[in-house]
């Protein structure tokens, strides 16, 4: 008759590092592609409401969590909407940084 609980064990104990490494993984990559979506919708937004007549300080007080900057340069305007995210996966700060910086950049004609 063998037992096989104290080899299971040990190949558990073997792997569960490694799945909760994925897991967490998969997590932080889903929450930045989901962030960076989110931030795509709203520089959109902001660009409108921007074209509409709303300064930079308004609309960093109707989108308080992000940070939003317009440039403006002679033939454009460059509209920078920024927000992070912290990371739960040990060891993506040393790759990515902890808090990870989504930065979203857009340009728009400036009017003639």
């Amino acid at each position: 008759m063998n037992n096989n609980k104290g080899q299971a064990l040990v190949e558990f104990v073997l792997i569960l590092p490694v799945f909760l490494f994925l897991l967490f993984a998969i997590y932080d990559f889903g929450m930045m592609l989901s962030k960076k979506n989110n931030l795509e919708s709203i520089s959109s937004d902001v660009i409108e409401l921007y074209k509409k007549g709303k300064t930079v300080q308004e609309l960093n007080v109707l989108y308080d969590d992000i940070d939003i900057e317009i440039k403006d340069d002679t033939d454009y305007k460059k509209v920078t909407v920024i927000d992070n995210i912290k990371l739960i996966t040990p060891g993506f700060n040393r790759i990515f940084g902890n808090p990870y910086e989504i930065r979203i950049e857009r340009y728009i004609a400036n009017e003639q």
